[in-house]
This record gives structure tokens, C-alpha cells and sequence, in this order.
């Protein structure tokens, strides 16, 4: 198998975030509007959720990337990055929703979050998380 260019890893990156954004984005409302979870809670639980498929999607799907999955290398990374986006999405949705009080404005301070980390998260991804050409970090 031919190893992808980075335009293709970069389109394929973009359409699993899209993916992503569906299924992170139906889980908060599902949370806040539908179930009357707090803010919060509801961007935790959404963030939680939707980072299993994006992992995996951008694993196997996006870096090709097969074979045993490396706890230390890949999968607590992973979640490092994802919970650094939840930390920051928290205070967005948190902030928002002190002032608006609207599963709008909830969901919108969310993507905001997630689309500021989206370029950084590429990189990190790319060159050191699920780079199969250059030496691992140990």
C-alpha cells in the first residue's frame, strides 16, 4: 500500500473532524437541550463519547495506521490532546452559557473550542502520534 501525501491525510483529517462534529455535536444537545444536563456535564459526557470513533477513524483511516494500538504512545496522547480541547470547550460552553443561556450558543461556544486545537491537533498527530517514517518519542 502507497503511503498517503499529506493533502490526503489532510482531507481525510478533515472529513473525520466533520464526522466527528456530527456525532459530538448530537451528543450535546442530545445532553443539554433533551436531557437537561448542565452545560457542563453535557460537553464532558460529548467530548467523552465522540473521542473513541475519532480516535479510531483517524488511527486506521486517516495515518493507515494498523497493528496493536501503543498505550503509551498513542492512546494516552490521545486522550491528553482530547481532554485538553474538553478543558478548553468546558470554559467556552461554560462562559456561554452563563451569558445566553441557549443550546445554540452551547453548541457554537463548542465548536469554537475545537476549531481553534483543530490545526495544532493535525500536527501533533502527523509527525509524532501515528508518524510511521521518523523515530518514535520514547
Amino acid at each position: 500500500m502507497f503511503a498517503l501525501t499529506l493533502n490526503q491525510k489532510i482531507i481525510r483529517y478533515l472529513f473525520v473532524s466533520v464526522v466527528s462534529v456530527v456525532i459530538g455535536q448530537s451528543f450535546l444537545y442530545l445532553f443539554f437541550e433533551t436531557m437537561g444536563f448542565t452545560a457542563t456535564l453535557s460537553n464532558f459526557l460529548s467530548v467523552t463519547l465522540s473521542t473513541i470513533p475519532n480516535y479510531i477513524l483517524n488511527r486506521f483511516w486517516v495515518w493507515e495506521k494498523s497493528g496493536p494500538h501503543d498505550l503509551k504512545r498513542e492512546i494516552f496522547p490521545y486522550w491528553i490532546i482530547a481532554f485538553s480541547g474538553l478543558g478548553l470547550s468546558t470554559l467556552f460552553v461554560f462562559l456561554a452559557n452563563r451569558i445566553w443561556e441557549s443550546w445554540m450558543v452551547v453548541n457554537g461556544a463548542n465548536l469554537a473550542a475545537y476549531g481553534a486545537l483543530w490545526v495544532f491537533k493535525f500536527i501533533i498527530l502527523d509527525r509524532y502520534l501515528f508518524n510511521t517514517t521518523s523515530k518514535k518519542i520514547t
